[in-house]
């Protein structure tokens, strides 16, 4: 049976309020995410034709999944981020670049909003000029505009902000007595509910840069530019290129060199903080690599792949491209370092993902100069690895990970106490610590770690936070409703009960 639109986007609206109206996020999210893809592949199955609607759908899945299982703000964000991301690929034309999907969350979400009102009038009957979407298209950016605007001239004068402030605590009484009648909190989340559930109501629309016209590969275009500016004709770029990929080449080699002698086989921690040697050498050796990219995209963008002698800057390109990846191991082995004597943190753990990225980013470009690709192909390829990588990053539990490395490798890493006791609950059995663990580890780090001092654990007052910690995160779990359950938080209750 093929129900209307707009019955799937009310049923939708009426199981996200019976969700979450009330309660906390945990189970609801994965529930209401595998809800979204079964009602999706029930009733619209054609969004899931191409290969990059599987892979966000696949990734929806995976991240309201993983919410319920370790509850990590960055798989909300991604859950939230993939469900948007069903607007945008859900288009007459396929998309292939993640990218192309970003534009078109935006026109198509404010469509779908006209899509639904449309559902009620049923194929046979013609669209009316003065529609209900019509009416809400027409006041909704307006409204928007006028409330910028009213709060630009509250902050530019104080006699207008006191008037305003006037005019809605008039305002706000209206709500009140509204609100002895209605739950203001059930319409707002029945107001969001609709919102997301309103992708079952989307039709499928034009790109807003359609994809036809972009390919992976590059075809020769003639110019009569180069004819008239000598200084800018293809043998002169070619010669530039081929003599600033040998000077930088050059350079980089002698910093490998550096590198190499200092990081790689001559680095010996005397106590410092390596705080220069890793964060602001990290960051500014991942800008190089990223600008390095980006010269090479520049070199490669047009007809200099189809001269005739562009084999020498082939060769200096490659030459560059692998040194740079050769800088991609150096920036690894410097937070190696990193977390051999300081341990893991967030921080840490994203940069060895993103040194990975930066590798498919080396990559990809690889196989633009030697297949001549577009920058299109770029875009796509390293967009999707980045989704993709988020995604993975999603299926780990970090934080009891962090927790039990660094306490277990607590006799050659400082213990950072105030990072460590602010971790998610979901690490709380894995940051008790008993007095005589306490002394053992003191006792460690007085020996290997210079800057070390006894009566660490005091001073911070770690073990009283953690118990008030624990104390309280009993309350709140014996308190909650099944849905609003997080798996390794309720793992965690239970390795605190026994």
């Amino acid at each position: 049976m093929k129900l209307p639109k707009y019955v799937i986007t009310l049923l939708a609206t009426l199981l996200f309020i019976l969700l979450f109206f009330e309660k906390s996020l945990g189970l609801n999210v994965a529930i209401y995410g595998t809800s979204t893809l079964v009602l999706l592949a029930m009733f619209k199955r054609d969004i899931f034709t191409s290969v990059l609607s599987k892979v966000i759908g696949l990734g929806l899945l995976l991240s309201s999944i993983c919410y319920y299982l370790f509850a990590s703000p960055l798989t909300l964000v991604l859950a939230i981020v993939s469900f948007l991301l069903l607007f945008g690929i859900y288009t007459l034309e396929p998309v292939r670049n993640l990218m192309y999907a970003v534009p078109n969350s935006v026109s198509n979400f404010f469509a779908s909003i006209g899509d639904f009102f449309k559902s009620f009038r049923g194929r046979g009957k013609k669209n009316r000029s003065y529609g209900i979407s019509r009416v809400f298209r027409i006041i909704a950016l307006p409204f928007f505009i006028i409330l910028l605007f009213l709060a630009v001239y509250s902050m530019g004068s104080t006699y207008f902000s006191k008037a305003v402030g006037n005019f809605f605590s008039i305002f706000e009484g209206v709500v009140e007595r509204i609100a002895n009648y209605i739950d203001i909190v059930a319409v707002f989340v029945g107001l969001l509910g609709f919102l997301f559930s309103v992708l079952h109501s989307l039709k499928p629309k034009a790109s807003n840069v359609p994809e036809t016209l972009k390919s992976d590969f590059l075809t020769r275009s003639k110019s009569k530019w180069s004819k008239i500016n000598r200084l800018m004709d293809l043998s002169t770029e070619l010669k530039s290129g081929m003599f600033l990929f040998y000077a930088l080449s050059f350079l980089l080699a002698v910093l490998l060199f550096l590198e190499i002698k200092n990081v790689w086989f001559g680095f010996v921690w005397e106590g410092e903080l390596l705080k220069e040697f890793v964060h602001e050498g990290t960051y500014i050796l991942i800008f190089a690599i990223l600008l390095s990219m980006a010269v090479t995209m520049y070199f490669f963008r047009k007809n200099l792949n189809f001269h005739p002698k562009n084999k020498g800057l082939k060769i200096a390109a490659f030459s560059w491209i692998g040194l740079n990846l050769l800088l991609v191991v150096s920036v690894f082995i410097r937070n190696y370092y990193y977390i051999q004597h300081f341990g893991l943190a967030y921080k840490r753990i994203g940069v060895v993902f993103f040194l990975l990225l930066c590798i498919v980013g080396l990559i990809s470009i690889v196989v633009k100069i030697n297949d001549k690709r577009t920058t299109y192909f770029i875009t796509r390829v390293n967009s999707l690895a980045a989704y993709v990588t988020l995604i993975c990053i999603c299926l780990f539990n970090w934080d009891v990970i962090i927790a039990k490395y660094n306490f277990k490798n607590y006799q050659t890493a400082f213990v950072h106490l105030p990072f460590m006791s602010n971790l998610s609950d979901k690490a709380l059995p894995y940051l008790l610590i008993t007095d005589d663990e306490v002394a053992e580890i003191e006792e460690k780090q007085l020996q290997h770690i210079p800057f070390a001092r006894k009566g660490y654990f005091k001073e911070v007052d770690y073990q009283n936070k953690i118990a008030l910690r624990v104390e309280n995160f009993k309350n709140n779990c014996s308190e909650r409703h099944w849905l609003e359950q997080v798996w390794a938080e309720k793992k965690a209750y239970k390795m605190l009960e026994d």
